[in-house]
């Protein structure tokens, strides 16, 4: 019995050959997960490439720094000798005559005046100088307790031999100073401490 092979044509009408295109909503949610993709992407690259860099630097953070132990001392200092000459305070001929006319009685006139100028200068331009005269005795050693007792009481005092008449008389000064109210300020207080009547002299040149 021959074989009989039967097909069965189905006619092209009969199927549903029809495309379906995606939705905008479709495509939209198609793009954002494009972009989130890409933005994962592009995260994971910028930190691996920022885990790379930081293992490169750490050999430069690990290295311990090194202590200069180079020694920075200046050069000492040029100085130049400077050689003094010793001032003969015996033989010097000129001291005796300094001290002569600033304690010579012409050179020394009392000024009790309160309208003077404390400070002031002569009419060579010079400082004023000023002096007080606490006492004068005719034996040195009373000179010599009264110069004692206003040294500790703080006073610059010092006893100055008068020769130069027949009898020698020792005087108990205070000063020099440039200011007039500094020895009326001590006239004061060792005039109350020691019962005395002490001058304010100024030294005329």
């Amino acid at each position: 019995m021959p074989f009989t092979l039967l097909v069965r044509v189905i006619p092209c009408w009969s199927l549903d050959l029809s495309i379906q295109w995606p939705t905008s909503s479709e495509l939209c949610m198609i793009r954002s997960i494009r972009h989130r993709r890409m933005n994962i992407s592009k995260g994971a690259i910028f930190c691996l490439i920022g885990l790379t860099f930081l293992w490169l630097s750490l050999p430069f953070f690990s290295q311990p720094s090194e202590i200069d132990r180079m020694t920075r001392i200046p050069r000492a200092p040029l100085i130049e000798s400077v050689s003094f000459e010793e001032m003969d305070t015996k033989n010097d001929s000129e001291n005796p005559e300094l001290v002569r006319e600033l304690f010579n009685p012409d050179t020394l006139k009392v000024m009790d005046s309160e309208d003077l100028l404390p400070i002031g200068l002569d009419d060579d331009g010079l400082p004023l100088l000023w002096l007080l005269e606490v006492e004068n005795f005719v034996r040195s050693d009373k000179a010599k307790a009264m110069t004692e007792k206003l040294r500790q009481k703080g006073h610059s005092a010092f006893t100055h031999i008068a020769d130069d008449t027949d009898t020698t008389r020792y005087h108990v000064y205070i000063g020099p100073k440039i200011d007039r109210r500094r020895v009326v300020s001590a006239k004061t207080s060792i005039d109350k401490a020691f019962g005395t009547d002490a001058l304010v002299l100024q030294f005329v040149r």
